[in-house]
């Protein structure tokens, strides 16, 4: 299967899900949103997904408040397995097959780490386990040969290799362990601006106090957040703005995103229907409140 297929039919699985779903390209290839927002990057090879993606997609999944996925077939040296969470620059990756079966509720149980596999043990359910079988924790050691530390983490719901799984397992009789949770990043992560016109609209925006992060590999170069997030093409080149327009609208319209193009000059008060705001307007606001007043009065103008 290509990348160009695997994007589709992963668009099917969210579709099908009841996902409203967003085609983009860069660091993230859909965007799909029901009770919560997922942001995911196919790749063939899980391996290619870069540092700069990685960054980029943090900073989305924090000012966006979404959930990133990495999906691919194979890392370099080997396939993804089924219902296995690896992990690439902290942003959980994991087969096709497994993000279908999550998207269905169906929790993938096995995380890949350095020098092996581990699992999620159910504390409630190995503790039950030694209760029916009047087992102790040290007789379960004696005989299982697992070190008591090591059992007693797993009666506390830690985590535990799947080598040691399959020993308590086989000693109890009973699955002791349980879904995994996925955790998204939930650290402000702030990418430095580049050219002369970003970093002067870094400096205004800071003094505003708006938490912002410009982006290098998205649809949009821009997230910022006041009392709502907001989604922005900030550039010097009216030309190489207007062709997000489509995007903007769209996750304003999808995903209750709020839509804004800032430019280095102009006096433009809106394009193709997105609220505009020069740099050197930005310059003169007091407030964020004064830039989100301005921005909401030239919606759809």
């Amino acid at each position: 299967m290509g990348r160009e297929s695997m994007i589709g039919s992963m668009q099917k699985c969210l579709t099908e899900g009841g996902y409203r779903v967003s085609v983009a390209s860069g660091c993230f290839d859909l965007l799909a949103r029901k009770e919560h927002s997922l942001a995911l990057k196919v790749l063939l090879n899980v391996d290619s997904f870069t540092h700069s993606e990685a960054n980029d997609l943090k900073a989305i999944s924090y000012f966006l408040d979404t959930w990133p996925f990495l999906v691919g077939e194979r890392a370099s040296r080997y396939e993804l397995e089924e219902s296995v969470v690896y992990e690439r620059f902290g942003i959980a990756a994991m087969s096709p097959v497994t993000f279908t079966r999550f998207v269905e509720g169906v929790m993938p149980g096995v995380k890949s780490r350095r020098g092996g596999f581990s699992v999620r043990a159910d504390g409630r359910a190995f503790r039950n386990a030694l209760e029916t079988t009047g087992m102790s924790v040290s007789g379960l050691a004696a005989s299982s040969g697992i070190a008591e530390k090591t059992i007693y983490k797993c009666a506390n719901g830690g985590s535990i290799d799947v080598g040691t799984r399959d020993g308590i397992e086989k000693a109890v009789r009973v699955p002791v362990s349980g879904d995994l949770s996925i955790e998204r990043f939930n650290g402000f992560l702030q990418r430095e601006p580049r050219s002369s016109f970003k970093k002067s609209l870094s400096a205004h925006l800071e003094r505003l106090g708006f938490m912002f992060s410009f982006l290098s590999r998205s649809p949009f170069n821009l997230v910022m957040k006041e009392r709502e997030s907001i989604v922005s093409v900030a550039g010097n080149d009216k030309k190489r703005l207007l062709p997000h327009a489509c995007m903007l609208e769209e996750l304003e319209r999808g995903f209750g995103l709020s839509p804004v193009f800032i430019t280095a000059h102009g006096h433009d008060k809106s394009m193709e229907g997105i609220p505009t705001i020069s740099l050197r307007e930005v310059g003169s606001m007091r407030s964020s409140g004064e830039f989100m007043e301005i921005m909401d009065g030239r919606q759809g103008k």
